[in-house]
């Protein structure tokens, strides 16, 4: 690895249980929903797909591991610490934002037809009741990656979050359109579950953004 770049492989959880149906959701309140929405673990494709996803070459010879606080982030990163022999450090700023209220959130984006994920990436400043916005979660973000770029320099370093707090993030540096993708490049990022995008840095100025999976 060359001397001067901080290597940073942001990475989306593999595959969770979905438990968030209509009945479901119609019951919790927004703090028994964090609550719920953090619990949740990976499906047993899931936890296939972090395994697989700990032997691809670029997750080798990793200097540090960090992951969100939630269930399904740890579940993806115990199969790189074991791979690379290494801890998990635990970060909340890497948590997926707060959903807060769940009658507003299945109403945001809807009079555009977007998904409230998408809506947020548009508007930075929208969120519902006890949630969080784009900016509030992409502030956060930024201030754990400028910590750890700070800390660490000229490390290999992996961060495990979730879809929308990376999706933030990335937005820092990338191009929006009018459907909510990111464009770096002119190539579009995929965060899918899971997905590993790696960002060369030197010092704490952005070098490149590239895809792995």
């Amino acid at each position: 690895m060359n001397s001067n770049i901080t290597e940073i492989y942001l990475i989306r959880h593999a595959e969770q249980l979905k438990i968030f149906n209509s009945e479901f959701l119609n019951n919790l309140s927004a703090n028994e929903a964090q609550i719920q929405n953090e619990k949740i673990t990976l499906t047993i494709n899931g936890e296939k797909q972090a395994e697989s996803l700990s032997k691809i070459p670029e997750l080798s010879n990793l200097d540090l591991l960090f992951s969100s606080s939630y269930s399904r982030a740890i579940a993806t990163a115990k199969y790189i610490a074991y791979i690379n022999n290494i801890d998990i450090n635990i970060d909340g700023r890497l948590n997926e934002k707060k959903l807060g209220d769940l009658n507003e959130l299945k109403s945001l984006g809807k009079s555009k037809n977007l998904s409230f994920t998408k809506e947020q990436l548009l508007n930075e400043n929208s969120k519902t009741k006890y949630g969080e916005s784009h900016f509030e979660v992409k502030k956060r973000m930024q201030n754990f990656l400028t910590d750890i770029l700070n800390n660490y320099i000229n490390k290999k370093i992996a961060l495990i979050s979730h879809g929308a707090a990376i999706k933030f993030l990335l937005s820092s540096w990338c191009k929006l359109d009018e459907n909510g993708n990111l464009i770096y490049n002119d190539d579009i990022l995929l965060v899918n579950s899971p997905s590993v995008i790696k960002l060369s840095f030197s010092g704490n100025k952005l070098i490149n953004i590239v895809q792995i999976i």
